[in-house]
């Protein structure tokens, strides 16, 4: 027997509460201008009746909906999941939810913000990395709360000076993640770059070239590649062909990159450590395994971060703060792929 389920109109539940069918949805809407007590009336009616409202129809009505946006590129990685669950995590302590959705490019990216935003059908938007050419699209001052997670724009334009941010110190992790590899004997480094509209990527680009040029006697090169195992495998492999000078160490962009590289050394016959080094970035579960040397991302926390800044200018729409900007550390994990047998000799000044 296929059971059916009533729907409850808001005119129902005002009549059952002996109220108003707009109190019903001042309440439904959290306005504070509902008396504690008719609060509690509707409230129990609500609950009595199983009633579960329209979300999207209270957006549309000027209501908040307790919905989040949260856009990634993909989530072929823990680190998206980790983020997420970060967010949720803060939403939950707000009694909201996150609608959660892939973009695919920059244009999908834009289309899919201003299309979840547009009505009111959801609260605020959290972009997940995105790529950096979003920053040509314009953020009007009326438009709902948007946040940044692990990107910030590179100037000040567009509207985007008023949205908040969370990043990672990348400088500070590869710095350290460096001076490791200098204090190991090695002087001859190879970054396996990730593609130049990531914000991560481009950000430790900058701060291993910086490093080099910083350090006279040090040198270095880098090869862009994605952000994949096997990118980071076909770039060493070609990088073999070329029967240069040899690397001393190669620095990948994330770990899934790094993972690729060992791969290719494998394949090559190269010994990790001793004929060459391997580090990683994000400190994905399977580094620890494997004892790849990593920077450790705290995705969580990045997504709890995210999540927060976002809840907070929700409570302050009418103040409209200056834009916040949030840092968070990278740990360096020194493991087996980084380490030579004979220890550290030789220590930056």
């Amino acid at each position: 027997m296929r059971r059916t389920t009533k729907t409850i109109t808001l005119r129902q539940i005002a009549k059952m509460a002996h109220t108003s069918k707009s109190t019903v949805s001042r309440v439904l809407t959290k306005h504070p201008s509902v008396s504690p007590k008719t609060r509690a009336r509707i409230n129990q009616v609500i609950q009595k009746q199983g009633f579960r409202p329209n979300l999207f129809a209270q957006g549309l009505a000027g209501g908040r909906t307790g919905l989040v946006a949260v856009l990634t590129s993909e989530i072929n990685s823990g680190f998206y999941a980790e983020v997420i669950k970060g967010i949720d995590q803060v939403a939950g302590q707000h009694e909201g939810h996150l609608l959660s959705s892939f973009a695919h490019g920059t244009k999908d990216y834009i289309d899919l913000w201003k299309n979840l935003a547009a009505g009111g059908r959801v609260d605020g938007v959290i972009l997940i990395a995105p790529p950096l050419d979003i920053f040509s699209e314009r953020v009007r001052p009326d438009d709902i709360p948007i946040v940044l997670c692990s990107s910030r724009p590179q100037g000040l334009a567009q509207g985007w000076e008023r949205v908040d941010s969370v990043t990672v110190d990348n400088h500070k992790g590869i710095n350290e993640l460096m001076r490791h590899l200098v204090d190991q004997k090695h002087k001859r480094f190879t970054h396996i770059a990730g593609p130049h509209d990531i914000y991560d990527a481009v950000e430790r680009f900058r701060a291993f070239n910086q490093f080099i040029a910083d350090h006279p006697g040090l040198e270095g090169e880098a090869i862009q590649t994605n952000m994949t195992m096997e990118g980071g495998r076909t770039a060493v492999l070609d990088y073999l062909k070329r029967g240069e000078r040899k690397t001393d160490a190669f620095v990948a962009c994330n770990d899934f990159a790094a993972l690729g590289i060992l791969e290719a050394l494998k394949e090559s016959c190269i010994d990790v450590p001793q004929s060459v080094a391997v580090t990683g970035c994000d400190d994905d579960p399977s580094s620890a395994i494997l004892g790849l040397t990593s920077l450790r991302m705290p995705m969580i926390d990045l997504g709890r971060e995210a999540g927060r800044l976002l809840f907070d200018r929700l409570g302050r729409r009418d103040e409209q703060p200056l834009a916040r900007h949030s840092l968070l550390e990278l740990a360096l994990r020194i493991r087996a792929t980084s380490q030579s047998k004979t220890g550290p000799t030789a220590t930056l000044p």
